[in-house]
């Protein structure tokens, strides 16, 4: 089956994560043969097509994160020329699902926001089916980072996301552009219930 590299993401460890879409339109994550994240210096690309033979990953999978799969083989089939082209044929070709408006509308509604501005899903709220989608904002987000990490801000109010992609961040991604967001795997503090954080993997433009 084929699979559209859409997203790289930083990981602890010199890791990667690596987001594609295969060619029935379900959501993938890509990991090694062994279950691991991909290694930093991996040769996937956004925009680039693979065609591969892969399992899912069954023990790893906690919804949302359902998108786990280990590539057993793979070869590369083509490049789309620009991101335009590979957004125009996921959207015409393959119907996936682009949320519009404010922050509140990702993920189904189900996201809680800390006092920081923060969104996240709870174990002790509803959960998504998938941990992955596209996003089409409303306003700008304006970059202004906090605690050493790159941020982005709904504006006007609190709401922020944290940016974890390759690309060059810019100081302000315009409304109506294209965003992939995630959620981060199931996170635990000391005090507080386990917690999927809302990130942003990348743009289109």
């Amino acid at each position: 089956m084929d699979v559209i590299i859409v997203s790289k993401t930083q990981m602890a460890k010199n890791s990667v994560c690596v987001g594609g879409i295969l060619a029935n339109g379900n959501y993938a994550r890509l990991l090694k043969s062994d279950g691991t994240n991909q290694d930093i210096d991996v040769e996937y690309k956004i925009g680039q097509v693979y065609t591969i033979e892969f399992e899912i990953q069954q023990t790893r999978m906690r919804f949302p994160h359902v998108e786990d799969i280990s590539i057993l083989k793979k070869s590369y089939k083509f490049s789309f020329p620009t991101n335009y082209d590979m957004i125009k044929y996921l959207v015409q070709n393959l119907n996936i699902q682009i949320w519009r408006g404010e922050p509140e509308v990702l993920f189904d509604g189900y996201l809680q926001w800390t006092t920081n501005g923060s969104g996240y899903i709870s174990e002790n709220g509803k959960i998504p089916n998938a941990s992955v989608g596209f996003w089409i904002p409303d306003k700008d987000l304006i970059r202004n980072d906090l605690n050493e990490k790159i941020k982005y801000w709904y504006l006007p109010g609190w709401t922020n996301i944290t940016f974890v992609g390759f690309q060059e961040p810019i100081s302000r991604i315009p409304a109506g552009t294209l965003i992939r967001v995630s959620l981060a795997r199931w996170w635990k503090s000391s005090n507080k219930e386990s917690r999927c954080y809302l990130q942003i993997s990348g743009w289109y433009d």
